[in-house]
């Protein structure tokens, strides 16, 4: 093949138009007749048909084409990959079929397709009627023919001149075979020149010339320019209307500029409309210009160009028609079609012709199914929460239309008004799924609403609510929502029922404040929170000690003995304003002992046990018996003698991985040994954790502070000077049950003296 360029594919109103080369010039005997005739018909037969809207073929974002009963689309494979929808019933069909043919474009006001045969042939096929109008053997040519372009059924084909530069010829069958004419009134220096536009009796050709820019009209009848005009950039997107030439071009700063010239005498409009982000798009409605730039729906940044925008050529009044422009195509009979959506109508293929005051109006004549704007295509959050698995951490997970957004995420808990706030830029999209997002939540939500600072999530009732801001700024932003349950079970310690440990503390004016802890995977830090008042008048207790879940409610009781050794019972309520209601007495007499401490499941029947020493040495068990009224069982000894070596005792619950409760104690010479619970209200012998332990005042068993299904310690000093807590990770080894101290974030609303922590 002596053909120098195949194809040259141009813009011509967004639509991309190639012709192919043509067999040997020769001069017709007449001039052939268009396709005009046939194209009127065709468009009125067609026109309330458009009305209602037919399937736009999926996954095909390049409008190739518009014709009078249907439009071109490219797929993935581009040219290559095409199809031809019809606007009466929505069939598609595609041009190469029963050919071999590997590219395929739309030519200029038809309904004609230009095939590149892959036996080196050109066709242009009519698809009103499947039938070929022109086929071309390249053979023919001579070595510097090339396509041109194409308008109705008349091939354009370029060939170099003795000027260095290049005619341009019209090519159309005439009895059977390829005739041509020159066009006259061209530049003979024209460089490049090719169809970017066409109705059906004029073309537009552009090209360079003494290093500027031109287009020229074209008579298709004649083939001679009647008008030629030079424009300050290459132009972009040219269109052509009845009366009008418009095109875009781009000043020396990089903005992009409309111009509206007549066909005929008169003067440029030309009017200035921003930095373009990609292809400046430009139709003829009337008399108005439409200006859009070509964009996908997965733009990252915002331009108000993206949408279609009408300019009225007199007045210059606007008007926005489409939020989102890709492609646009002219139909034979001047009509624009522009593929692209509006938020309401979602995105297709939309005809713009005069409303009945002759303003532009846009009517969706195909649609893809895709929504414009962001909208949720679902969720993957059940019902039921579950923060107890997975060490309190959960996925959730929205499905929505595109990506590129900038979503706000609040999970609200009903019942206390705590919330969690997530600010998920860029977002994270889910593996193979480019629909998918997810927040992993840590189960925590702010602290006493001010942020930075965390808590754990209660159970209860939840609110979900995304807010999604399109980054490309199409469409509005999605606000949605949705409902939950967070489920997880209080453990040892906690009395605000958030499932994370509390800590109690009192200062030596007598009031209890309660101290609410979180461990905070996003920020690897253990936090205690600013305390919260609990009332005063607690110096009457000499020993308050948290007992576990005594009365059957789900979150953490609390014991404290007076000064003359009765004993009462606080239950915890779950509410972190105010977690214990009024006090029950349990009994006199508790005076006998020195320690006591509680919490823990001793004897393996899921209630909450006691131990105390004596005044000789004994250890004795109180076991639970879930009836708050009377929480204890008759007491029974389980250790004779010789506990009175220990200056404090803690029940951990279970540090060394087996279910049963164990105990820790340390003597007065600051050593910590360790008993493991048999589960059955006895204990091994001891072994030993290690020395330097009185360097602590209290040692709390804080129970499973990091979620990892192992009880841990919590450990501080009375003296102001060395307040800081420190927690110790269980390891579920029992010969090495604690790992390294780590330094717990305490928060503090002001410094307090404290006496005692529980």
């Amino acid at each position: 093949m002596a053909i120098a360029a195949v194809l040259a594919t141009v813009s011509a109103g967004g639509q991309a138009v190639a012709a192919p080369a043509t067999a040997p010039l020769s001069t017709p005997s007449s001039t052939p007749s268009s396709a005009s005739a046939a194209t009127a018909a065709s468009t009125t037969a067609v026109q309330d048909v458009r009305q209602a809207a037919v399937p736009y073929p999926a996954g095909r974002s390049q409008l190739a084409g518009v014709g009078s009963t249907g439009f071109l689309t490219w797929g993935e494979g581009g040219a290559a990959d095409v199809l031809w929808t019809s606007f009466a019933d929505g069939s598609t069909t595609d041009p190469m079929e029963g050919r071999s043919a590997w590219v395929a474009l739309g030519a200029e006001a038809s309904d004609a397709v230009v095939l590149l045969l892959s036996d080196g042939r050109v066709e242009l096929r009519d698809m009103r009627t499947k039938k070929s109008v022109t086929v071309v053997d390249p053979d023919d040519f001579g070595p510097s023919a090339q396509s041109a372009g194409a308008v109705g059924t008349t091939l354009f084909v370029s060939t170099a001149n003795d000027a260095g530069g290049e005619d341009v010829h019209l090519v159309d069958m005439v009895d059977g075979a390829p005739a041509a004419r020159t066009v006259t009134g061209l530049p003979r220096d024209a460089d490049n020149p090719h169809v970017v536009a066409g109705t059906p009796d004029r073309a537009v050709l552009t090209y360079k010339t003494a290093g500027t820019w031109q287009w020229a009209l074209v008579d298709l009848a004649d083939g001679a320019v009647v008008r030629r005009h030079t424009t300050a950039s290459a132009p972009a997107s040219v269109t052509l209307s009845e009366t009008h030439v418009a095109w875009a071009e781009t000043d020396a700063q990089g903005g992009s500029h409309v111009v509206v010239a007549p066909r005929g005498t008169g003067t440029d409009r030309r009017f200035a409309i921003g930095q373009a982000s990609g292809d400046v798009l430009v139709g003829l409605v009337g008399d108005w210009v439409t200006y859009g730039v070509s964009s996908e729906l997965t733009a990252q940044d915002p331009n108000p160009l993206y949408a279609l925008t009408a300019r009225h050529l007199t007045t210059g009044a606007t008007r926005k028609l489409l939020d989102h422009t890709r492609q646009t195509a002219t139909a034979p009979d001047g009509t624009l079609y522009v593929s692209g959506g509006t938020a309401a109508g979602g995105e297709g293929l939309y005809r713009i012709a005069p409303g009945a005051d002759g303003t532009p109006v846009a009517t969706r004549v195909a649609s893809s199914g895709e929504a414009t704007k962001v909208t949720l295509l679902g969720d993957d959050i059940p019902d039921v929460v579950d923060l107890d698995r997975n060490k309190g951490r959960f996925r959730l997970e929205w499905r929505l239309s595109r990506v590129n957004v900038a979503m706000d995420i609040t999970l609200r808990n009903t019942r206390t008004g705590e919330v969690k706030r997530a600010d998920v830029y860029p977002l994270s999209t889910g593996y193979g799924d480019p629909h998918r997002v997810h927040l992993d939540w840590d189960g925590d939500v702010e602290w006493n609403s001010t942020r930075g600072m965390y808590s754990a999530a209660g159970a209860g009732p939840y609110t979900w609510r995304i807010e999604a801001r399109p980054l490309n700024g199409i469409g509005p932003e999605l606000v949605s929502s949705g409902t939950f349950t967070v489920a997880r079970d209080p453990g040892l310690h906690d009395y605000d029922g958030d499932g994370s440990p509390d800590v109690l503390a009192r200062d030596t004016g007598g009031r209890l404040w309660l101290n609410d802890t979180f461990d905070s995977r996003e920020q690897y830090t253990y936090f205690q929170n600013p305390e919260q008042l609990v009332g005063g008048g607690w110096n009457a207790y000499d020993r308050i000690e948290g007992a576990g879940n005594l009365g059957g409610a789900p979150v953490s009781d609390l014991v404290a003995r007076d000064r003359s050794g009765v004993l009462w019972l606080y239950l915890g309520k779950g509410d972190a304003e105010s977690p214990f209601t009024s006090r029950s007495r349990i009994g006199g007499g508790w005076n006998v002992y020195r320690q006591i401490t509680g919490g823990s499941d001793l004897n393996g029947d899921g209630r909450a046990d006691l131990v105390a020493t004596d005044t000789s040495g004994a250890l004795w068990l109180y076991k639970g018996t879930g009836n708050w009224r009377a929480p204890f069982a008759k007491r029974v000894k389980i250790g004779t003698g010789g506990w009175g070596a220990y200056d404090r005792i803690t029940a951990t619950g279970d540090i060394a991985g087996a279910p049963a409760g164990d105990l820790v104690a340390r003597d007065r010479s600051g050593v910590l040994w360790l008993y493991l619970g048999y589960g059955d209200g006895r204990f091994a012998p001891r072994t030993r954790i290690g020395g330097g332990w009185n360097a602590y005042e209290h040692l709390v068993g804080i129970g499973d502070a990091d979620h990892d299904g192992r009880a841990d310690l919590y450990a501080t000093d009375v003296r102001p000077q060395n307040q800081d807590p420190y927690l110790y990770k269980s390891t579920g080894a029992w010969r090495t049950p604690f790992a390294g101290r780590a330094e717990v974030a305490w928060t503090f609303m002001e410094r307090r003296d404290y006496n005692l922590f529980a």
